[in-house]
């Protein structure tokens, strides 16, 4: 079971916190590895051709990667970063040894959870290019200490964080392993990917048994006098604001898109459950704009670390 202090109450209600019980060493000189990944396009392509949302999505966050941050902070009125922090606490509790960070974009929460478990190995994936260009260069420029940038772009040494790699990589083929990870997070990047079941298989199969699992993730609000003004913002003003800001009103009108067609709540927790999670539960935010999920993956005869 879960700790009762696991969930943060300070912006949910009673509502808004759903449990799902369950019947059904630091080095001297680290390195961060940042590859360019030139065969990127090329291992996409067949994803592209199978699932024609992943090529859509692509364009999208290449168009916006340069404004990425700045659109969260005027999307979410800037809670996106508590929500992101409160994340990187919940998955930093059992001091992880590895930390995988899919669909990292810019960088931030790969960042943040390097700099908190700075004896972990943490790895950020993603599938777009320009944003992890973006994540290179916040890396070399919020590094701690100094940094060296080598001759060929791609590696920055530092000290005294602990490894971070940002490398290409499909959420829906994780090039990783079975059980490679104590510790997996995605932030708003779920409700982007072609299969979400697919997605959280990769998840679970790469996680370690006691490992756990964290999903922040956009969501409409459900009551009845918070949802018109929630959808005429989203839909109607965001890209306007994307238009006049970073020219983008397309791209931006994605998010609402993608956000509106995406899984409930209650609906994401379930197929969590489905494939595998154990004592699933989700905290809601903005009166319920966005929600923080998080599961567990039992070890071999017990169940999974409190979450």
């Amino acid at each position: 079971m879960y700790s009762s202090d696991s969930i943060d109450k300070s912006t949910a209600t009673p509502q808004d916190d759903v449990a799902l019980e369950d019947n059904a060493s630091l080095k001297d000189d680290t390195t961060l590895q940042l590859p360019s990944h030139a065969a990127g396009e090329e291992a996409l392509a067949p994803c592209r051709a199978q699932h024609p949302k992943s090529e859509y999505v692509h364009g999208v966050f290449s168009a916006i990667s340069g404004s990425y941050d700045l659109m969260n902070d005027l999307e979410s009125l800037g809670l996106h970063r508590l929500w992101k922090a409160r994340m990187v606490k919940r998955l930093s509790q059992n001091k992880p040894g590895s930390i995988l960070d899919i669909a990292c974009g810019t960088g931030d929460i790969a960042l943040a959870l390097a700099r908190a478990n700075p004896e972990a190995e943490v790895t950020g994936v993603d599938f777009c290019e320009d944003m992890l260009e973006v994540a290179r260069r916040r890396a070399a420029r919020e590094l701690p200490l100094s940094f060296a940038v080598e001759a060929n772009n791609s590696t920055v040494s530092a000290r005294p964080l602990g490894n971070l790699r940002l490398m290409w990589g499909n959420a829906m083929e994780l090039p990783f392993g079975d059980a490679s990870f104590d510790a997996v997070s995605i932030s708003f990047g779920l409700r982007n990917m072609p299969d979400y079941t697919r997605v959280l298989q990769e998840i679970f199969r790469v996680l370690k048994p006691g490992g756990r699992f964290c999903c922040l993730e956009a969501s409409y609000p459900t009551n009845r006098l918070v949802k018109p003004p929630f959808k005429l913002y989203f839909k109607h003003w965001l890209p306007v604001l994307g238009k006049l800001i970073v020219n983008s009103p397309d791209e931006y009108a994605w998010l609402n898109t993608s956000t509106e067609a995406f899984l409930s709540k209650d609906e994401l927790a379930c197929l969590m459950r489905e494939v595998g999670f154990e004592q699933v539960r989700y905290s809601s935010y903005l009166l319920g704009a966005a929600a923080l999920h998080s599961g567990g993956k039992a070890a071999a005869g017990s169940t999974p670390a409190s979450l």
